[in-house]
Formats: C-alpha cells, sequence, structure tokens
C-alpha cells in the first residue's frame, strides 16, 4: 500500500549517511560503545515530515510504512556497498504487552523491509523482560536508566561471532540502542553497527 506521494517521497530529508558518516548522528554513540556504522536513513525535525511518518507508523496502524521505508532505505544501503555487511538484522523489541496493543512492532517491520532488498536475515534476537516509562520527557542520564537492565538475548549461541545490524525507529540520545548494544554485546557478537528510520539533529 502507497502511504507517501512520489513529491513527498522525493523531499524526505535524507541523511545520505550510506555514503559517509554525518558527525552528528555518529557521535551520539561514540565513546560509548564499541560499533561499526551509524546508519540512518532520515533527519528528524518536530513538526516536520518524518514526525508525521513516525507517528502514523507508530500510532495509527501504518505498518506498511515502515515496511516501506525499509525498502527505500535497503536500496540507498545497496548502493553504498553494504550488501554483504551483516549477518543478521536485530529489531529493538517492544514489551509483549505494548506489541499486543499495537498489532506489530514498528522496529520489526523497518527491519524486514530491509531484509527484502539487501537479503540478510531479521533475527527476533533481543527480548524486553521488563516495561519501562516513557523516554519523551526525559533526559539523557534519566533515558539511560530508565532501560538499564531492561533486554535480554533470547540465545546467545545464535549471535556469537555474528555481524549484526541492530534496527530502531528513531535515535534521540541513543539511551535504548546502547542498551540493546550491551546485551548484544556480551553475548558475544562479531560486529555491532546500528540501523535506524530517522536520527535527531
Amino acid at each position: 500500500m502507497q502511504h507517501i506521494c512520489p513529491a513527498c517521497q522525493y523531499s524526505l530529508p535524507k541523511t545520505n549517511n550510506y555514503k559517509e558518516e554525518v558527525p552528528h548522528i555518529y557521535q551520539k554513540l561514540a565513546g560509548s560503545i564499541r560499533f561499526n556504522h551509524m546508519l540512518a536513513y532520515l533527519h528528524f525535525q518536530k513538526k516536520g515530515i518524518v514526525q508525521h511518518v513516525l507517528h502514523e507508523l507508530k500510532y495509527n496502524h501504518k505498518e506498511d510504512i515502515g515496511l516501506m521505508m525499509g525498502r527505500w532505505y535497503g536500496h540507498d544501503l545497496l548502493l553504498g556497498g553494504f550488501s554483504n555487511e551483516f549477518d543478521l538484522i536485530i529489531p529493538v523489541p517492544l514489551h509483549p504487552s505494548k506489541q499486543r496493543k499495537r498489532g506489530y512492532n514498528q522496529s520489526e517491520a523497518f527491519a524486514k523491509g530491509l531484509s527484502e532488498v539487501i537479503k540478510t536475515e531479521v533475527y527476533i534476537g533481543l527480548r524486553r523482560v521488563a516495561a519501562n516509562e516513557t523516554q519523551t520527557r526525559k533526559s539523557r542520564a534519566e533515558r539511560l536508566e530508565n532501560v538499564n537492565a531492561i533486554f535480554e538475548a533470547v540465545d546467545p549461541i545464535e549471535l556469537k561471532e555474528k555481524r549484526v545490524l541492530l534496527v530502531d525507529d528513531v535515535i534521540t540520545t541513543g539511551a535504548t540502542l546502547l542498551a540493546c548494544g550491551n546485551v548484544l554485546i556480551e553475548a558475544g557478537v562479531k560486529e555491532l553497527s546500528f540501523g535506524l528510520l530517522a536520527a535527531t539533529r
């Protein structure tokens, strides 16, 4: 199903960091965790088109938007030489109660779109073992504390020595990605990269 008209697609604020790193995105987690790539499809701005797209994806049952965006970004990643860069794509998990209510995980939808194009398996390698409070109005320190110890590896043996692309819908402070990434590194992944639908400036 087409949710975004061609003119709007053309005007999306793409980061183009499949070509080269965008410093303000890369630096969100630089020095906090060991990683290879920080890849984000779009720049997020409040009240902009990307915020509208994410709202539709997360709250208006438009799972297809995630799939479509994943496919579009997948083609960019192919152009950037990422066709054989990852062994697994792992979406950041929702708490089961939230996923039941929403009906799907928006990060998993984006991951599936990427997977279709770059031909890399989506693997549900993490689970959320506790619900956390909303991150929206929290500082970076509060966000880090809020997500501490709420994720675990489903099967660490399956992750050992794998090159993983950890996927989420949007990065703000990076607290959620940091928490998930630390679990993956502890499980023994060989390389960790991040793939985002959008990144704040």
